[in-house]
């Protein structure tokens, strides 16, 4: 499976497997089938309901044809939108195959970055999806031309984490590591230990920090009650840095 290497705004640098093109595909399918249902489903409850038809509720046919637009063409016809936007990146068919869509240069997804790629999906699937499949196999990220007008890439999520070594510079030449089993978290515990970190700053969540500092003891069997969970957090990354330095 072919890696596509990003680099954060945190100054660390991952690599994630891309998605293959098959599973890519698969995922149209499931996510087509699940608008399918949905539609089915909308259609039978309108017109099996007889009753609001005899008593009149829907005299005008106007009013009818609104509520069928809202209730079934609007979430059928956005769900390419919709749905990424608020499964952080996926949708049913790519959480099911574990799928994720990422912006290529590791910045958040924002919604108009979906927004882009859902207006020009009519693009990569006019000709029966043949300029989408020719766009992503004959680049090396598998970009169809949503991702590349976009800036993002569908990843794989059944994969390790590669942290790279971009963020050690920031240590201290004379520094001096205060745990020493640190090496027992993986590049993927880093990660998503630095990324946790990041977040309870942004957040002000200093009780998502004393969780963090519980699963960490946890692991590394180290404890230091004179230090402060952010402290404590902090010189685990900075440790963890040190070690895989040498």
């Amino acid at each position: 499976m072919d890696n596509v290497h990003i680099n954060t705004s945190q100054n660390v640098s991952i690599d994630y497997n891309l998605a293959d093109i098959g599973n890519r595909i698969f995922g149209y399918i499931l996510d087509a089938i699940f608008v399918m249902i949905y539609s089915v489903i909308i259609i039978v409850l309108f017109f099996s309901n007889t009753d609001m038809l005899e008593y009149g509720f829907f005299q005008d046919g106007e009013e009818f044809l609104l509520i069928l637009l809202v209730l079934l063409l609007l979430p059928a016809f956005t769900y390419a939108l919709w749905a990424p936007y608020f499964m952080q990146g996926q949708t049913f068919g790519k959480k099911i195959l574990k799928l994720k869509i990422i912006k290529a240069d590791g910045s958040e997804a924002k919604f108009s970055t979906f927004l882009i790629r859902w207006l020009l999906s009519p693009v990569d699937t006019s000709f029966y999806c043949v300029i989408g499949l020719i766009v992503m196999s004959t680049n090396t990220r598998r970009q169809r031309v949503a991702d590349l007008v976009a800036g993002t890439v569908v990843i794989s999520t059944r994969q390790t984490y590669q942290v790279d070594q971009t963020i050690l510079s920031q240590l201290e030449e004379d520094y001096q590591p205060k745990f020493t089993q640190v090496l027992q978290l993986s590049d993927k515990d880093m990660y998503l230990i630095k990324n946790t970190m990041d977040t309870a700053r942004s957040t002000t969540d200093y009780q998502l920090v004393r969780k963090l500092r519980e699963k960490i003891e946890s692991v590394i069997q180290e404890y230091k009650p004179e230090m402060s969970d952010v402290e404590y957090v902090e010189t685990v990354i900075k440790d963890y840095q040190f070690f895989s330095q040498q």
